[in-house]
């Protein structure tokens, strides 16, 4: 059967299918549960007996001599029930755990896949939320559908069986009223299910908010904007507690299910005092089946639970699959998986892109940067220069014209085997939790610790990484925070230098460097570009200057290209751009 969404809201079939699909991989560990399950419930039937054999043989008729094998029997039957109790619950947990793990690696390989466009439109938080709230709350479904449930269910036969050697009238009476049981979850069902999805929805937008406003934290105090941000947490603070309240609401509203317990213990009642008063069985029998009738009570509860349970969890595992089924970056059909050694020239040939449909960023681009060469592009905020950078490294398709390297359309190559080739610094450069070598290896493990000397020596960061308390097995912490903006720039330069790509793309590469940083490092630069193509976008357009070619974008469109001399001399906007900076910032323009 086919993996796809249905057209309307998914159906309850068809959300458990898809997560039973998790079990696949771990089945031994949950038929190992099933296993030990019906052992547990086999070790609760000698209890009624043992009672009745109590009542009527030593009680009943004196014999003292079955006290003994009697007490064996029940510490016995004990001993076993708990040893396989905690048996099944300890490998249906394993079993749960290691699907929703799985699902949990699925999530973050998806994330990893999703196009560049879906993070522009979604919140950070609500991202993390699939990985925390959602995948926490939908191993409900796996405890209480795939693990509860089937384990009353096993119970439930086993004592029917064993009533119904006994008397099977009393089959009947159980039969008549388990349906009751079942009533009022068959009503509250769907409603928790839908108050389960305003819950997790409203959990994630919260956790959106929190991330967002722990990130702004220094604009919004900068800014005296504390109020208008506890008022934001206070909205969605108050939309959490409403869907909690009606989840809570619907969950506990199954104690109105004691009334109906009551009635079915009173229909029990009347059929054991039938059974004693017809004198079809002795008292000791009668005990026993009363025995038997609350364990098959039991099943019912912890049934009722489980659907309330799974319920709620489906609401969160609507939103995880439908996350799931965003469609990933696409792969061409036909592409080759290998990109042989490249030279690293590279050309635009009348590209068009778009982030969202109808919106298009860039039109009818074309340019050329030869291999060895380094490109500049300049431009107005808002032109396209980092939608360009986007489009080579493939985060992003052309909705048309084509990118060759080395005269080879890109499109024929896997994304991934591109980006062998090429090397990024970003302008604002995220590092990891780790140690300085880490960052500057993190383009590939196999970089031996000479070359990451290097690197860093070639970004000019090797002296103030010696100069840290372990030089580079330094801890720099989540993001980076131990470190300098300057600093972290850098690094993430070393990074780049290190993996040795043939195309190197700097986006504002040096933008956190002062002015003595800043031109060591475009010396180095200059030293790693020998035998690179670089792709330089910059604001600053004295960085830019000493470009082989320089492309003037306005508006997604070329404008002009060609050396600084040229450009200044015929290219009003260059100028323009050019006379701007040089009056903030003093620098000369021939």
């Amino acid at each position: 059967m086919s993996d796809a969404a249905p057209a309307q809201s998914p159906s309850a079939v068809w959300l458990l299918r898809r997560l039973a699909a998790q079990l696949k991989p771990h089945w031994r560990w949950q038929a190992a549960a099933v296993i030990a399950t019906v052992v547990y419930s086999a070790a609760l039937l000698p209890f009624p007996w043992l009672t009745k054999l109590f009542i009527d043989d030593v009680v009943g008729a004196g014999n003292l001599d079955l006290v003994g094998p009697v007490a064996a029997g029940i510490i016995a039957a004990a001993v076993v029930m708990a040893i396989f109790h905690l048996a099944s619950d300890y490998l249906f947990t394993t079993a749960g755990e290691q699907a929703i793990n799985d699902l949990r690696a699925r999530l973050m390989d998806h994330t990893l896949r999703l196009p560049l466009a879906y993070f522009r439109r979604q919140r950070t938080g609500e991202v993390v939320a699939h990985f925390t709230t959602d995948s926490v709350t939908v191993t409900g479904v796996y405890r209480a559908a795939f693990g509860a449930a089937p384990a009353a269910l096993i119970e439930l036969a086993v004592m029917l069986l064993v009533v119904g050697l006994i008397d099977w009238r009393f089959v009947l009476v159980s039969i008549g009223v388990m349906p009751l049981q079942m009533l009022l979850p068959a009503l509250v069902g769907r409603p928790q299910r839908r108050a389960g999805e305003r819950e997790q929805s409203a959990m994630a937008a919260l956790g959106g908010l929190s991330t967002e406003l722990v990130a702004g934290a220094r604009e919004i105090k900068a800014f005296n904007r504390q109020g208008w941000a506890a008022r934001r947490l206070a909205s969605d603070l108050r939309r959490l507690f409403s869907a909690r309240l009606r989840v809570a609401t619907l969950l506990h509203s199954r104690h109105f299910f004691n009334i109906i317990h009551e009635l079915i213990w009173v229909a029990i009642f009347a059929a054991l005092a039938g059974a004693i008063f017809g004198g079809h069985v002795g008292f000791g029998v009668v005990f026993a089946l009363a025995m038997y009738m609350s364990y098959l009570v039991r099943p019912g509860f912890v049934l009722m639970g489980a659907y309330a349970e799974t319920q709620q969890a489906l609401g969160a595992a609507g939103r995880l699959l439908a996350f799931l089924d965003t469609p990933a970056e696409p792969v061409r059909h036909g592409a080759d998986r290998r990109l042989p050694a490249i030279r690293g020239e590279f050309a635009f040939e009348r590209v068009s892109a778009a982030y969202e449909i109808g919106s298009p960023v860039i039109h009818d681009v074309s340019f050329t940067a030869p291999a060895g060469r380094t490109t500049a592009l300049v431009g107005p905020s808002g032109s396209g220069k980092t939608t360009i950078a986007n489009l080579l490294l493939r985060f992003l398709e052309p909705s048309g014209g084509r990118i060759v390297v080395d005269g080879r359309d890109v499109a024929t190559v896997t994304a991934a085997e591109l980006r062998r080739h090429v090397g990024v610094v970003f302008q604002d450069p995220v590092l990891f939790a780790g140690t300085v070598a880490d960052n500057i290896r993190f383009g590939r493990d196999e970089i031996s610790e000479a070359r990451v000397v290097e690197a860093a020596t070639i970004a000019n960061a090797h002296d103030f990484i010696i100069a840290m308390p372990q030089g580079y097995a330094t801890q720099i912490g989540e993001r980076g925070l131990r470190l300098s903006g300057g600093q972290a720039q850098r690094i993430a330069i070393a990074r780049a230098i290190a993996a040795d790509p043939r195309v190197l793309i700097l986006d504002e590469a040096t933008s956190a460097l002062d002015a003595e940083a800043e031109r060591l490092v475009h010396a180095a630069l200059e030293r790693a570009a020998a035998d690179r193509t670089m792709l330089v976008i910059a604001h600053r357009l004295a960085t830019v200057r000493g470009a082989d070619c320089t492309v003037v974008l306005d508006a997604g469109e070329v404008v002009d290209s060609g050396r600084h001399d040229e450009l200044y001399g015929r290219c009003d906007l260059y100028r323009d751009l050019c006379d701007l900076q040089m009056t903030f910032d003093g620098t000369v323009n021939p």
